[in-house]
């Protein structure tokens, strides 16, 4: 079987390693890290064996050790430098772990490392254009829903799990997305019952992690909110998200709530909201209902919100009609 991304590409300069321009040193025992001035010059090129790509050499004046552009990649010191762009593709295409480490030609253990590989690089990459909306921008303003999406790991009665996720109301910008645990759910059958008893043994009480969750998602709201920006934030009718914005903002916030028990379509207050978590249901295997693909363990859940935000804030557009436009554009986090 001929696999993808079997034939290298011809030598070439990448645009990224043409123009890079390091800020730091790498290494960790430099004293430009602690504060002091960072200096460098050039030292050079070399060409990569793995896909025969050249990348420019660095020398730090400050410790004197050498790097290249390539230890600030993502494919740092990966043997298959293609895989983290084929896995990214598969985790946000509904495909699960096993299917693409079958159409990859690798291990379910590869596939398993670059799932936390983007998945932590995708959060870093959200947070870091946040900051520099602020920065650069005066930060986020206008109109954001909060709402929870209710999921699973290893077993749907006995773990269910939390995903609060807070949106853009005009341009469908995930802000950010969290993950909690539930206690076990009641009037469980007596094998259920054996089997919490078993769990519980094991690994403790299951907690209500849910406000923690929610507030966490409410804060980074908070932080990349700019100085005077006025904004509403609208949710359903559960109690406990009063508290969660009085303690996070004060009391200058204007709340919009309306009864969960509407009708989702197009008049409904939340369909930004509601249509997120639907795309978020389509692109991500671990969000299906009950079979093989749902997620077994929360951490990794949480890592795969991280590719599926940078995915859907960055790469996809808003709408299939709103061509070359994307969320993170449309709400002036970047300019393309």
């Amino acid at each position: 079987m001929e696999l993808p991304f079997t034939t290298l590409p011809a030598p070439h300069w990448h645009r990224v390693d043409a123009e890079f321009v390091p800020t730091r040193c790498p290494r960790a025992h430099c004293a430009a890290r602690s504060g002091q001035g960072f200096a460098f010059q050039r030292a050079g090129v070399y060409q990569r064996a793995g896909d025969l790509r050249v990348v420019r050499r660095f020398r730090c004046l400050v410790c004197g050790s050498r790097f290249s552009s390539q230890c600030f990649r993502v494919d740092y010191r990966l043997r298959k430098p293609w895989l983290p762009l084929a896995v990214f593709q598969g985790l946000v295409a509904k495909t699960t772990l096993r299917q693409i480490s079958r159409s990859l030609g690798c291990k379910l253990d590869t596939v398993l490392y670059h799932l936390r590989l983007v998945g932590q690089r995708g959060h870093a990459l959200h947070a870091a254009f946040l900051a520099r909306c602020k920065e650069s921008r005066g930060g986020l303003s206008g109109t954001f829903q909060l709402d929870e999406l209710e999921t699973f790991e290893q077993n749907r009665r006995l773990c269910p799990l939390t995903v609060p996720v807070l949106v853009h109301a005009e341009t469908w910008f995930v802000v950010h997305a969290s993950t909690g645990t539930l206690p076990a759910r009641g009037k469980l059958g007596p094998f259920d019952r054996i089997r919490k008893e078993r769990y519980e043994k094991a690994h403790g009480k299951r907690l209500n992690q849910s406000k923690k969750a929610t507030t966490e998602c409410v804060v980074a709201l908070r932080e990349a909110l700019g100085e005077r920006a006025r904004f509403t934030l609208q949710t359903d009718q559960k109690s406990t998200y009063p508290g969660i914005f009085r303690r996070t903002f004060g009391g200058s916030v204007l709340h919009q709530w309306v009864n969960s028990k509407e009708r989702r379509d197009r008049k409904n207050l939340l369909f930004t909201i509601n249509n997120t978590f639907a795309q978020a249901r389509d692109g991500m295997s671990r969000l299906v209902r009950r079979n093989w693909g749902h997620s077994k363990l929360e951490r990794n859940l949480r890592w795969h919100l991280g590719a599926w935000i940078l995915w859907r804030n960055y790469a996809r557009e808003i709408t299939c009609a709103s061509l070359n436009v994307s969320a993170a554009s449309a709400t002036g986090v970047t300019t393309r």
